[in-house]
């Protein structure tokens, strides 16, 4: 890796260019806007109760404790191109690293064991807020509190989502104090969001969002003006793919009806068959202001496509 160059493509969800200011050694690479396309208006809203009164009125769904593999795919080997990768050796930047002066961190204040799973991959995921810890994995979920203690047994997702396929997200909204519990179905996904800060005693909003084909590799973030999610989603239509989703936050939050979702795809983005963006989250003290959520995407010129390694930001 000779030089390392930065491609900024800054597009809001209007379709405008947003000017940036471009630090030295920077290239910008403006690329157009790209109109949203209107994915879906969300099924109505179900109302899950909360996993206190499901355990005292006996519909509570146990996690199943049996081997299973999800989603199976045993792709093949990559397709990393020979004679680029270059220079040969070790990465300078590592080698400064390893000369850096070292201070000692603290401690852990808490270590527990909380998933234990028989299912292949695990996929472990977890959030923690101010009184509990939800903890999830293909495909179930276990809710603590900050001490480690189990409120629940390990429930299947069932329990909250309408289908089990796996793969489960679960993110703490630090700014309505909310969970969601997330996971993709054949065609979309599900999102799952407490009523209430309690994620034991509260009920849940349950939203199943379509896209129409399957929409692997899934990441969430919270954003001021939306959920954003990134999806490697047909995969061999870059020009036309919907690669980014946008969800109507406030409207979820309160249950309402006709909270939407968008999508829309990454203009100018070259991928070797694979999409791996991912958007800001946002975890400060305040929200940042509406708008203009980046979305990030490295890109390796190991991998084909690309001649030089960038960082790409929409």
């Amino acid at each position: 890796m000779k030089k390392i160059y930065l491609f900024i493509l800054l597009v809001s969800l209007t379709g405008s260019i947003v000017n940036v200011y471009a630090q030295q050694k920077a290239q910008i690479v403006p690329t157009g806007s790209v109109k949203p396309t209107l994915i879906t208006v969300s099924a109505p809203v179900t109302r899950v109760p909360s996993i206190a009164s499901q355990l005292s009125e006996g519909t509570f769904i146990p996690a199943e404790n049996k081997v299973k593999e999800f989603n199976p795919k045993h792709w093949g080997s990559n397709t990393s191109v020979p004679g680029k990768g270059l220079p040969k050796g070790n990465d300078p930047l590592w080698e400064q690293q390893t000369r850096a002066p070292r201070t000692q961190g603290r401690a852990p204040i808490l270590t527990f064991e909380a998933a234990s799973a028989t299912a292949t991959p695990t996929d472990p995921t977890g959030a923690v807020g101010p009184n509990h810890f939800v903890n999830s994995w293909n495909s179930a979920f276990r809710i603590w509190d900050k001490s480690g203690n189990p409120l629940t047994a390990a429930a299947s997702l069932g329990t909250i989502l309408p289908g089990t396929m796996g793969d489960p997200i679960v993110i703490y909204d630090r700014y309505a104090d909310r969970f969601l519990i997330t996971e993709f179905f054949s065609n979309g996904f599900d999102v799952a969001i407490s009523q209430g800060p309690d994620p034991v005693n509260d009920g849940w909003y349950v939203y199943r969002f379509s896209t129409n084909t399957f929409p692997d590799y899934p990441k969430f973030s919270v954003w001021s003006d939306g959920y954003y999610i990134t999806a490697n989603k047909d995969q061999n239509s870059a020009s036309t793919s919907q690669v980014v989703f946008a969800l109507e936050r406030d409207k979820m939050l309160v249950g309402n009806t006709t909270a939407q979702m968008i999508g829309f795809p990454l203009t100018g983005i070259v991928t070797s068959g694979f999409y791996s963006p991912l958007g800001f989250n946002a975890n400060g003290p305040t929200l940042p202001p509406a708008g203009n959520a980046p979305i990030v995407y490295v890109q390796d010129d190991s991998w084909s496509g690309v001649s030089v390694d960038h960082l790409k930001i929409w």
